[in-house]
């Protein structure tokens, strides 16, 4: 009897023993107790989210893409056939890169810019031819207002081509920039006659009419001119 009292003793010793270690969480079984969860012994719990994209491929739309490319053809080509605001889908990924249809538009394209110049220079040929003689009547007007305002508006005709030959061409009017240049004394219409002659200079058939109108010694006497820039036209016509 004394015996199992002893084991009772020996066995209660080790259960509170084993209740005081780390791990002595009262589970009920001792105390009888309800069990509750202890918030510094809870288990960590991971969550994970998964999320799912769905593709819905669509066919292409021949009909637009058609449409699509035939509009790119003309927009090359004809640019200014195309309706304000229209929107053209681009084949082009790289901006340095021309398209196929850009490179074949490109010959068509200068053609159209060479015929443009030629209309222009038609234009500026024609605008000359029928202002000239306005414009010689003009430079001998005893207004010297007038005369100055004429001078400066033949002097823009000649910085084109096209008007300029069709200026040298007419030995009226180089005669009556000769004769402006002889009879006025206004540094601005001295300037814009030197700079009508110098402009005409540039081809031999100007150089002709200078010499034929008698611009040689009306150009010698603008060597004694105080204006720097009436002595540079005359020196370099001149040279």
């Amino acid at each position: 009897m004394a015996m199992q009292m002893g084991e009772l003793d020996s066995g209660s010793i080790k259960v509170q023993k084993w209740q005081n270690t780390m791990y002595a969480v009262d589970s009920g079984i001792q105390s009888g107790a309800t069990t509750i969860r202890d918030e510094e012994y809870e288990i960590p719990v991971t969550k994970k989210v998964y999320m799912t994209t769905t593709v819905t491929q669509q066919e292409p739309d021949l009909e637009q893409y058609t449409m699509t490319r035939a509009t790119r053809v003309r927009a090359a080509l004809f640019p200014e056939s195309l309706e304000d605001g229209t929107t053209i889908l681009s084949t082009q990924t790289d901006p340095s890169q021309m398209t196929n249809v850009q490179k074949l538009a490109e010959p068509s394209q200068m053609l159209k810019n060479a015929i443009i110049h030629l209309i222009n220079y038609q234009d500026d040929a024609e605008l000359a031819t029928r202002a000239m003689p306005e414009l010689a009547k003009l430079l001998g007007d005893e207004d010297q207002v007038v005369v100055s305002k004429a001078a400066q508006i033949v002097d823009q005709l000649t910085r084109k081509e096209a008007s300029r030959r069709a200026l040298m061409q007419n030995h009226q009017m180089v005669t009556a920039v000769v004769r402006a240049m002889q009879n006025s004394n206004d540094m601005e219409t001295n300037k814009a006659t030197a700079s009508i002659l110098h402009n005409l200079s540039h081809q031999r058939e100007g150089l002709l009419a200078i010499f034929k109108t008698g611009g040689i010694p009306a150009l010698v006497r603008m060597l004694s001119s105080p204006f720097e820039p009436v002595l540079f036209y005359a020196i370099t016509t001149l040279h």
